[in-house]
């Protein structure tokens, strides 16, 4: 019986956000079952991930449009081609992560640590920078501009 009421939780894990969903943000538990969901959606646009533990994660193309992640922990994951226009990335762990190709217009990095990232051809027009560390991180062709936004 037991079972039964677990049956619905995660039919809503397995379901893809309809296109209205992501008009507001999507709140997801910390729990091991929300990670997968966005690994296998690939998308998680307004999602309130704060944070949250996505260490290793492979997030290759993933939309995190509008995304808040202040706080969260995305330390050697793979975000290569991800879409992360408008993101709130203060404060987060992003130790050794891969931002190759990925869009950046408009995200808030400050105060984060991207210290031994892969920042290759980053596309990041407005992005604030202010107090991030980045020591040993490769920005070649990316235009990010380090201190720079308000």
């Amino acid at each position: 019986m037991r079972s039964l009421l677990l049956v619905p939780w995660l039919v809503a894990l397995a379901l893809p956000l309809q296109a209205s969903d992501h008009s507001r943000p999507v709140r997801l538990s910390s729990n091991r079952g929300a990670i997968e969901q966005l690994e296998h959606q690939r998308a998680c646009r307004g999602c309130d991930l704060r944070g949250m533990d996505l260490t290793e994660l492979h997030l290759i193309g993933v939309d995190l449009r509008d995304a808040d992640l202040r706080g969260a922990r995305l330390r050697g994951s793979n975000l290569e081609g991800a879409d992360l226009t408008g993101a709130r990335l203060q404060n987060c762990d992003l130790r050794e992560v891969n931002l190759t190709n990925a869009e950046l217009t408009d995200v808030d990095l400050r105060d984060a640590d991207l210290s031994g990232a892969v920042v290759i051809n980053a596309y990041a027009p407005g992005v604030r920078t202010q107090g991030i560390r980045y020591a040993g991180a490769d920005l070649t062709g990316s235009d990010l501009i380090i201190g720079g936004g308000d």
